[in-house]
């Protein structure tokens, strides 16, 4: 029983992680942690105890419970893997189902009674393991190995003198996919472009440079003639059909073969359902009958869930047919209903912040901080307990999107690009003027942390000072712009390092929350909750009022007095240079942007999509859509002539 309970908190527990993003981030990720390793464990453990006769059992009901827990061990259709290394482990799992496979045949030997249970188990049994052998299947298809060889040959026919879109993709498999299938609405058009970008981009996701016929290429893979919104949708439903590929079973369900056999699964529960209330048991105890109905019943159920998920699932809709009899009519009416549901998830909605001076304000505040960070020596309560989360608006999206297509327009040369994506925001302070400006004040250009660390603390310094001396809401588009990715960009610093250059993000935080402590005034020795705003806002202007006068700092670590002499620059731009402060907050935004480019095109797409089991980051969505627009250098066009014989992968 605790099995099958696991098996449903396992399914909530899979939708709950694909699109949870919030506060409560990593409780869901440790309750799914915790829940995937323990239903196999319990599952496990259960065949082990049956096996040693532990359970005093009678009438052939050891025999029937034995194939609900190879069932079990098949896991849900929405959770295969927990991380990418579980696929890559999957001839451990196969060894592991033979193995249970061979101790269940064993029980059934050892425990066969005279009874009609011993032909009851028999369809169970097989269902239970053709639910393992799949779950084998998903592992082994998601896998790095599987997946090179996926990019490299094509299942299908393809002409000799056919064109094709790169290695090993025949265009008529794109043009003919949807053929006869009928245009349906816009999302529908949107989801069949989404499928298609996501099989032209699967060398990509593998971290492989591959060509790109020059019609796709210059079409920029759907996405040229597509609004901010659009553009987003498409590629938040690439990465759901990335993640539905590396974590669930949803891709191996789709070729008909696989419906024959979840067919077969139903049909074997529901007919040792009726055969089993038909059957006399004897001598058998209550609780025992309860627990047969509850695991027969609990298979059904979760076959059902299964179906109703898979047939209203993205992979499924795109193949919504022609509404031509009644069924067909049922079904399209019911992927419309649902099809705003959809949409609403197609998009990334919410994006992380980590605002470091409201932090420190806040430590301030708070009595046992210091205690607290003796005690937690990885920071884990500031990297999420005081991390906030905000919607993606559609200025923001906007923002991206257009300061994206920009740079496409360009048609940059390879150097160019180069260049570019190895920029970190140097092209824009050398149009202001600026670029002098960082080098008196050391800092470090090769270091991109630090460089995060450096513009954070000047764009949060600036953000209050303008909050403190203007109103809110008279701050303008480009201020909150600007302070969003100031937060979102700290946040990878402090919680997901893995997506950025290396750096020492730990150490650097570290110090200057211990140099923040030397510009809170002395005057005030005890505050509370209360007194926050107040102290928040004599932080921002003793360190806004901070005077060097040649000193420089114990460590090239302590980012906030720097920070603070280059916002005190920033802020003579609108009054020496008499700017706008729309200009200011703009030029900002541009160089968050140019700085988030630069961590897109470095963090590998491992790591990308990793992420996509915690709800995904903004980062990847951006750094898909550089690779829509050609803004990466994994990705080059092949010219007309050559589309014919195009160049091999370079493993």
């Amino acid at each position: 029983m605790v099995s099958l309970i696991l098996q449903f908190v396992l399914v909530i527990s899979g939708n709950l992680r694909r699109g949870y993003i919030g506060k409560g981030l990593p409780y869901v990720a440790m309750m799914v942690w915790f829940v995937y390793l323990s239903a196999d464990w319990v599952a496990t453990l259960a065949l082990s105890t049956l096996l040693t006769g532990v359970v005093n059992l009678k009438n052939g009901l050891v025999v029937f419970w034995t194939p609900f827990l190879l069932w079990h061990l098949g896991s849900p259709h929405n959770i295969t893997a927990y991380s990418l290394e579980d696929n890559d482990m999957w001839l451990r799992h196969l060894l592991g189902m033979v193995f249970l496979v061979l101790e269940a045949i064993y029980i059934y030997i050892r425990f066969r009674s005279d009874t009609a249970l011993n032909f009851l188990a028999a369809p169970i049994f097989f269902a239970g393991v053709i639910k393992y052998g799949e779950r084998i299947w998903a592992l082994r298809s998601a896998s790095e190995k599987q997946l090179m060889k996926s990019v490299c040959f094509y299942e299908g026919k393809a002409s000799l003198h056919e064109k094709i879109i790169r290695r090993g993709l025949p265009e008529s498999t794109i043009n003919n996919c949807f053929e006869g299938r009928g245009n349906g609405t816009d999302q529908l058009k949107l989801l069949r472009e989404a499928y298609s970008s996501f099989i032209v981009f699967r060398p990509l996701f593998l971290g492989l440079r591959f060509g790109l016929s020059s019609k796709f290429y210059d079409d920029k893979v759907y996405i040229n003639s597509k609004s901010a919104e659009q553009a987003f949708q498409l590629v938040g439903t690439e990465l759901g059909y990335l993640y539905d590929l590396l974590f669930t079973k949803m891709p191996i369900h789709h070729p008909k073969r696989s419906v024959y056999l979840r067919v077969f699964c139903f049909l074997s529960a529901v007919s040792s359902l009726i055969a089993f209330s038909v059957v006399e048991v004897k001598s058998a105890q209550p609780v025992d009958i309860v627990i047969t109905y509850s695991l027969l019943l609990g298979a059904i159920c979760l076959d059902v869930f299964s179906f109703i998920m898979h047939a209203f699932s993205t992979w499924t809709i795109i193949w919504l047919p022609i509404p031509e009899n009644k069924v067909k009519k049922l079904y399209s009416m019911a992927v419309a209903s649902r099809m705003h549901y959809i949409e609403g998830k197609m998009a990334i909605r919410s994006m992380a912040q980590h605002d470091l001076i409201y932090y420190y304000a806040e430590a301030k505040t708070q009595k046992f901080m210091e205690a607290v960070r003796i005690i937690d020596t990885g920071n884990v309560l500031q990297k999420y307990g005081h991390t906030n989360w905000k919607t993606v608006d559609s200025e923001l999206k906007q923002f991206i999107y257009s300061h994206l297509k920009k740079k496409a327009e360009k048609n940059l040369k390879p150097e160019e690009l180069d260049k570019l994506l190895n920029g970190k925001g140097e092209n824009i302070l050398a149009e202001e003027g600026l670029i002098g400006d960082t080098q008196e004040l050391q800092v470090d250009q090769a270091d991109f942390i630090q460089r995060i660390f450096f513009w954070h603390f000047a764009t949060e310094l600036l953000y209050y000072d303008d909050v403190d001396r203007f109103r809110r809401g008279n701050l303008g588009q480009f201020c909150q712009i600007a302070k969003t990715l100031s937060d979102y960009m700290m946040y990878l610093v402090l919680a997901r390092p893995f997506m950025l250059p290396k750096g020492l993000g730990e150490v650097i935080n570290e110090q200057n929350f211990k140099q923040a402590k030397d510009f809170f005034p002395e005057m005030r020795q005890k505050v509370t909750t209360k007194d926050f705003s107040q102290v928040r806002k004599e932080f921002t202007a003793a360190v806004l009022g901070y005077k060097p006068f040649g000193r420089k700092s114990n460590t090239s670590f302590e980012m906030i007095g720097a920070g603070s002499t280059f916002a005190q620059k920033l802020r003579s731009l609108v009054t020496d240079q008499r700017w706008d402060h729309e200009e200011k907050w703009e030029m900002i935004s541009k160089m968050w942007m140019e700085m988030m480019i630069h961590a897109a095109s470095h963090c590998s797409w491992k790591e990308h999509a990793q992420q996509l089991r915690h709800g995904g980051e903004l980062l990847t969505h951006v750094a898909l859509l550089m690779a829509h627009l050609g803004l990466t250098t994994q990705i080059y066009k092949v010219a007309v002539e050559d589309e014919f014989d195009m160049p091999p992968f370079p493993f």
